[in-house]
């Protein structure tokens, strides 16, 4: 039997989900409601679901999924937070290509974190996990920072002040810092051989971020500034973090122990409390804002364990839990509202998220969002709070043409579509390519044409310097060439054009081509 079996790429990706989202179209500044949103990470799915939190309903579903080179890939998201100024929210995505993009349904392969990756699918080289950011304000993909290939990137935590993510690859054993204004990297560290850092949380003062050494068996605690590692050992296999607000405990989920691990950052005392004796397993913790109590979800399922469906509440000044709370099959993610009224639990198994009221330690509700929900993190909705992102969008008049048969003796065939800045503000366009070599793009604007635009990788061009005015409609001139392939090429074919934006609503806008190509 193997030792672990903490999965990240964890069971299928389904098909594709349409992205849903809403939002204040042609402001430069969206301000928030006084509503809260759930974001819970769906790696059974690969989308982000997101719930209002005053009527429990989802209201979107984010599909991470993007068009690369020809082919759809599939991200799996294991890890969700939101900022602490609530204008951005940071997921940890692993890549998963979907070939077949007509099945509705497709088996991954579950990759476990003790073994090799040989019946995995395999991953072309220049697909990599990402971390992905979303702006919370329209609900869409605003940036997607590739880390590296078969990294497995569990979990992500950022600093006080928002300037910093840290995330963790469990497989490869390294911690990166990421800058969140330039989302460059900045730093990293590789960890003791066979870590397995997973979980992790940073201090309030945003100096120290304390990390769960799944294979290691240790608490790691990393200075944000040097980047420098020390390690605490622990009874077992440390699954995930968490630091009380007022900082003087870190605490750590020992899933084989069966305890929480109790360090006071000042003294440097370590010490355990036990859970009850039924208990499978505890995964994610979440303290109270008030720093007295942390809750525990136990979910059991790994290391051969029987699936719990408890909650533990547990009491940091007496040491001991204090309630046993019924919520769904195997409880993962927990995150407890910062007025402390509400914990959201997410669970793996039943595919849900519970919803526990803290005035009666009971669950109150339970929501439906997609197969195996992981990480979960809240927005706060604050009509102070404005997000920064441009909420203009470029809109096509029409987005599909069909060329229909065209013989590859007649030579090139073109279509122009029409595109308009439908905000109230300019819009950038930083690329435009297409989906395959036989097919060219070209931006005119009056008088004036930039391009032809082209596949990356082989010798078409891609970067374009392009602003649309508020109101501007542009056109994009698109050509095929239907005997660019030789005999090889007949046939009914999809060609794309990507348009890339500085839009927070729509940063990519795609335009299909259908055309049929006989000798």
């Amino acid at each position: 039997m193997k030792n672990i079996k903490i999965v990240i790429a964890l069971v299928a990706i389904a098909g594709i989900v349409a992205l849903i989202y809403f939002g204040n179209q042609g402001n430069d500044n969206i301000v928030s409601g006084d509503s809260n949103k759930i974001y819970v990470a769906i790696e059974g799915a690969g989308e982000i679901s997101v719930i209002d939190a005053k009527t429990n309903q989802v209201l979107k579903r984010i599909d991470l999924s993007e068009d690369k080179n020809g082919m759809t890939v599939g991200y799996m998201p294991h890890n969700v937070q939101v900022a602490p100024d609530n204008k951005s929210v940071w997921v940890t995505a692993n890549a998963v290509e979907k070939k077949d993009m007509k099945m509705s349904f497709r088996i991954i392969p579950i990759a476990y974190a003790d073994t090799g990756h040989g019946d995995e699918v395999a991953i072309p080289s220049e697909i990599m996990d990402e971390v992905i950011v979303i702006d919370p304000f329209s609900d869409v993909i605003v940036k997607r920072i590739e880390l590296g290939q078969g990294l497995h990137l569990s979990h992500v935590s950022l600093t006080p002040d928002s300037a910093y993510a840290v995330v963790a690859s469990q497989e490869k054993g390294i911690v990166y810092k990421i800058n969140t204004s330039s989302f460059e990297v900045e730093k990293e560290v590789t960890t003791k051989k066979g870590g397995e850092p997973h979980g992790l949380r940073i201090s309030p003062d945003g100096k120290t971020a304390y990390i769960a050494m799944l294979g290691g068996k240790s608490m790691g605690v990393l200075d944000i500034a040097s980047f420098i590692m020390k390690y605490i050992p622990l009874r077992g296999r440390a699954v995930q973090t968490g630091v009380t607000p007022d900082g003087k405990y870190a605490l750590a989920s020992v899933y084989d122990a069966k305890t929480l691990a109790v360090y006071d950052t000042a003294s440097s005392e370590l010490s355990y409390i036990d859970l009850p004796k039924e208990a499978k397993g505890p995964v994610q913790i979440y303290p109270t804002p008030d720093s007295r109590f942390v809750y525990v979800a136990d979910q059991g399922l790994y290391f051969d364990q029987p699936v719990s469906n408890n909650v533990y509440k547990i009491d940091l000044i007496e040491m001991k839990v204090t309630e046993t709370i019924l919520a769904g099959s195997a409880p993962h993610g927990v995150v407890v509202s910062k007025d402390g009224k509400f914990v959201y639990v997410a669970n793996l198994k039943s595919d849900d998220v519970s919803v526990i009221d803290t005035t009666v330690e009971k669950e109150i509700a339970k929501i439906n969002v997609g197969k195996s929900p992981n990480g979960i993190s809240i927005w706060y909705g604050d009509p102070s709070i404005a997000g920064k992102g441009n909420y203009s969008e470029l809109v096509a008049t029409e987005k599909f043409f069909d060329f229909g048969v065209i013989s590859m003796a007649k030579g090139k065939v073109s279509h122009s579509f029409v595109v308009k800045n439908t905000g109230s503000t300019p819009l950038k366009i930083g690329k435009v390519y297409t989906s395959c070599m036989c097919t060219e793009a070209t931006i005119v604007s009056g008088l004036s044409r930039n391009g032809p635009f082209g596949m990356p990788g082989h010798g078409g061009k891609s970067l374009a310097v392009e602003t649309v005015k508020a109101g501007q409609e542009i056109t994009i001139e698109v050509s095929v060439d239907p005997a660019a392939h030789g005999p090889q090429g007949t046939g009914p074919a999809k060609k794309v054009v990507y348009i890339e934006t500085n839009s927070a609503i729509n940063p990519t806008l795609k335009l299909e081509l259908d055309i049929n190509v006989i000798p």
